[in-house]
């Protein structure tokens, strides 16, 4: 709320560069937060440009996205400077939970929403965990509520039926709008065939 209400105009070159930073360590670190993406789009985040905690921003950008493999590249390239942060280092399983966590919403979320029924393999590819640690991600998930559905630990799937809200970035929206598009295609294709077929199925 301070954020949202606060001009970084009032606030000193110094103020705004600790703010930035503040909020980017608690959005990693901070229990129970997992919308990365209304932290991104914070104005208050370009401060850390150019400066030696833009990794942070970084961090964040590949939490957002799901992007495990790239959150850990981020981390590898910048592993002396987070050993600078006490919060992160002392927060560095949580902080390696929440980004497995956010690549199964993030997998969810890219998914149509009648072709959500995924795969233990195909999960254990996405987040980046062994097949035998998918089945707790998907209950960690399903306790914190970041998606609602159920578990066949038989067929090795999780049909999901919900998953998180979240604020999406200007290339998540194109996506968004994309699969829209498609959607509207098919209604329009089936209204079509109804109209076509309504005749004959009332004459029958």
């Amino acid at each position: 709320q301070y954020v949202a209400y606060t001009s970084l105009s009032d606030l000193t070159k110094e103020e705004r560069y600790n703010l930035a930073t503040d909020l980017s360590l608690a959005a990693l670190t901070g229990e129970g937060v997992f919308n990365f993406g209304e932290v991104v789009t914070a104005s208050a985040l370009q401060c850390l440009e150019g400066t030696d905690l833009y990794y942070l921003v970084e961090l964040l950008g590949a939490g957002a996205r799901g992007d495990v493999l790239g959150f850990q590249r981020v981390a590898d390239a910048h592993a002396a400077a987070i050993q600078m942060q006490p919060s992160l280092v002392s927060r560095a399983e949580a902080v390696k939970e929440k980004i497995t966590l956010l690549a199964l919403v993030n997998m969810v979320f890219e998914r149509p929403s009648l072709e959500r029924t995924l795969s233990f393999e195909d999960i254990a590819d996405r987040v980046v965990v062994p097949m035998d640690q998918v089945e707790w991600v998907i209950m960690r998930a399903l306790s914190l509520k970041l998606i609602k559905g159920t578990m066949d630990q038989v067929e090795q799937t999780v049909d999901v039926t919900w998953v998180m809200p979240r604020v999406l970035d200007n290339k998540q929206m194109s996506e968004l709008a994309t699969r829209f598009g498609e959607w509207a295609v098919k209604v329009s294709k089936t209204k079509d065939y109804m109209l076509e077929h309504t005749g004959a199925l009332l004459n029958q």
